[in-house]
């Protein structure tokens, strides 16, 4: 009886395995034992078939294949004014004390406009409403401390409304004059 399940346990594992055959017969023998148990054992002949093994059946058809997309979108800031003059001289502090690294193309020249836009941008990252204005030489020396070379007819500068005043900011040395009164 115990070889009867030893056999039965083995066929298990086999077919557990994935072994393919179609016909396995074996033929338990024991030594010794007692009375009919010895001699039922030693003429038992198991006979096995596979009836099923692991296959995997690859069916083709047309599947409609659904995917979600996870897009970080940036939140639109709401756009504002300064608040006052003293607002914006902190704003540009702050932003002096950040390290600007730039790398130029050899055939690019980094001017006056650029560094107006660059303001521009920042500005507008954080949430406050600068603009990007062109200056006359004339204008621009009589309002500015420093002043423009002679071969320079115009300069990219900043705007920055606050309450009814205009003023307009140098992005290269962060100046700020008072431009216009709008009332």
């Amino acid at each position: 009886m115990v070889f009867t399940l030893a056999g039965v346990g083995l066929l298990m594992n086999v077919l557990c395995l994935g072994i393919s055959f179609t016909l396995f017969s074996f033929t338990l023998e024991t030594t010794g034992g007692t009375g009919a148990e010895s001699d039922i054992a030693k003429n038992l002949t198991v006979e096995s078939r596979l009836v099923g093994t692991h296959t995997v059946e690859y069916i083709e058809e047309t599947v409609t294949e659904t995917e979600y997309v996870y897009v970080v979108k940036s939140v639109p800031v709401e756009l504002r004014n300064f608040i006052n003059l003293e607002e914006l001289e902190k704003w540009l502090h702050d932003r002096e004390d950040t390290n600007i690294v730039r790398f130029q193309q050899t055939d690019k020249v980094l001017d006056c406009d650029d560094f107006a836009f660059e303001l521009q941008r920042k500005a507008l990252e954080d949430g406050y409403i600068t603009s990007f204005e062109i200056i006359g030489r004339s204008e621009y020396n009589e309002l500015f401390k420093t002043t423009m070379p002679l071969e320079q007819s115009l300069h990219a500068i900043n705007l920055a409304i606050i309450g009814n005043n205009v003023y307009y900011i140098e992005p290269q040395t962060d100046e700020i004059v008072l431009a216009a009164y709008m009332d």
